[in-house]
């Protein structure tokens, strides 16, 4: 019973804190540091085995409420095999997204919001060695490009520091491997004014 109210005491100090209505403006800056699971949450791929990634990313404010975020992400996902080492895919990307007006609440500590961008990068599959203890991989390492489209939260803690959590997809056309990858992530966020 004690462990209950001291986290009902936390949570209505965590909602009940003041906002800061200064949030989202043109010129603000900002820098994440986002780490992740690839394809692990719906299943859309239809791809097994298990996958990490994680992201640096700059964004900054062209305009009230609207930005654009600029990322460099490494994503690799092993697959499942009876052998070791296990076939793996590593995808090295660079990305520009564009980030729409969303919804946020009244006091502007919670934001949701569309995500819309291309990629560009290269997939290593197998770290270019076909050869495994079951037999030769087919599949060759290649460039990617494409659309992405996704969903961002982001909640204040502090002045200056957000708590991330989002899902992507990726259409990843020039694959042989799978044509779609799920990302989801949580991160860090801090926001530089001016």
């Amino acid at each position: 019973m004690k462990t209950l109210h001291i986290a009902l005491i936390l949570v209505s100090a965590f909602f009940a804190r003041t906002g800061y209505a200064q949030r989202h403006i043109k010129g603000q800056t900002a820098v994440s540091l986002v780490g992740g699971v690839v394809d692990n949450l719906p299943k859309f791929s239809g791809q097994q085995g298990n996958g990490y990634m994680g992201s640096v990313d700059y964004v900054w404010y062209r305009q009230n409420e609207r930005y654009w975020k600029a990322s460099f992400s490494y994503l690799r996902k092993n697959f499942t095999s009876q052998s070791s080492p296990r076939p793996r895919v590593e995808q090295y990307c660079l990305a520009i997204d564009y980030v729409p007006r969303g919804i946020y609440t009244t006091r502007r500590w919670l934001y949701l919001a569309p995500t819309a961008g291309l990629y560009v990068g290269y997939e290593s599959i197998n770290r270019n060695q076909s050869n495994l203890s079951e037999g030769i991989i087919q599949n060759k390492s290649t460039a990617l490009v494409g659309p992405q489209l996704g969903l961002e939260a982001e909640a204040y803690v502090g002045p200056s520091v957000a708590i991330l959590a989002g899902v992507t997809e990726r259409f990843v056309p020039f694959s042989d491997l799978a044509k779609f990858r799920t990302i989801g992530y949580v991160g860090i966020r801090y926001c530089f004014f001016q």
